[in-house]
């Protein structure tokens, strides 16, 4: 088996050359190639190239600066039908790969009895900027996300239910991930909406059991400074998941808690039809319904835009 590994990357040479670092400390013979699309500014290309030229891979990567800038999933996307070969596997150039993690998955990929199962994925170690590893936010990762117990293979349908496929550090079949990669309303949560896809499509996803990659958590994350997380559109691609009607409870406690964030987000982009009918929707606690952030809500989807984008604080 051969697997392309793709870096979707923006500014942080330091943290490319580190991501670059967890991969040359995996089983070479697995590596078909490294496609790095590199959507930084042009004044951080050089900075990139003298990384991979240090890294001891420049022979397997395949390096694709982009101006203007894709976008972050236009940029996967992008990698992913460049890739060469059959499998690949996503790694964020601020993430690294724990040692052995490529061969692990690969053997799983290899060993693997079930046709169902397109993704093969682990559990990930939270690292701060500095990339030192907290092993309590780790575990408490862990237990939110369902990532705990050995080894197992589920419909993708059961792993979304607790968000268990990370966003990048998993193999997964090119050709599935081609099929499913791409929604024009996903926003900034792509991954998520990649693995609602992959459930309606009836997929399985085995999980290996072991830590694989270290997450890393810091404050420039597109997610985290800017707009934030895009709640609504991981609110639209709730409601499109597909579970057998028993589990339909469990979704709405897991994905329908925060209505009036979703509310906010479809206001601040002008979807005022889109944010009354979250603001509406059925089992929102009462305590929500009489709070002042929900009468806040109210006076904002019935006063102009204008009057109150600036307080929301983000960069279109």
């Amino acid at each position: 088996m051969l697997i392309s590994i793709l870096i979707p990357a923006y500014a942080r040479p330091e943290q490319l050359a580190e991501a670059l670092q967890s991969i040359a400390q995996q089983e070479r013979a697995l590596i078909g190639e490294i496609v790095i699309g590199d959507d930084s500014p042009r004044a951080y290309w050089a900075r990139n190239q003298a990384v991979i030229a240090q890294s001891g891979l420049a022979e397997l990567i395949d390096y694709q600066p982009s101006e203007p800038s894709r976008g972050t999933y236009p940029n996967q996307w992008f990698l992913a039908s460049r890739a060469k070969f059959g499998h690949l596997l996503i790694l964020h150039n601020d993430d690294q790969l724990c040692p052995g993690a490529v061969s692990l998955l690969a053997d799983a990929c290899a060993n693997e009895t079930d046709d169902r199962v397109k993704l093969w994925f682990g559990t990930q170690l939270i690292m701060n900027e500095a990339g030192v590893v907290d092993p309590v936010r780790s575990a408490a990762s862990d237990l939110w996300y369902g990532r705990q117990g050995s080894a197992a293979a589920r419909p993708v349908w059961q792993w979304c239910l607790t968000e268990s496929i990370p966003s990048d550090a998993f193999l997964v079949e090119k050709a599935s991930y081609l099929q499913h990669m791409r929604g024009e309303r996903d926003g900034n949560v792509g991954d998520w909406g990649f693995s609602v896809r992959l459930a309606n499509g009836g997929a399985w996803a085995r999980f290996v059991g072991q830590a694989v990659s270290r997450y890393r958590v810091q404050a420039g994350s597109v997610t985290v400074a800017g707009r934030g997380v895009d709640a609504h559109r991981a609110f639209e691609l709730a409601c499109q998941l597909r579970v057998p009607p028993e589990h339909e409870a469990l979704k709405s406690r897991r994905f329908f808690r925060n209505m009036r964030v979703v509310a906010v987000r479809y206001a601040r982009d002008g979807e005022r039809m889109n944010a009354w009918r979250a603001l509406l929707w059925p089992g929102m606690p009462w305590q929500h319904r009489f709070s002042l952030r929900f009468g806040a809500i109210i006076l904002m989807l019935l006063t102009p835009r204008q009057f109150w984008l600036w307080a929301l604080h983000y960069k279109s």
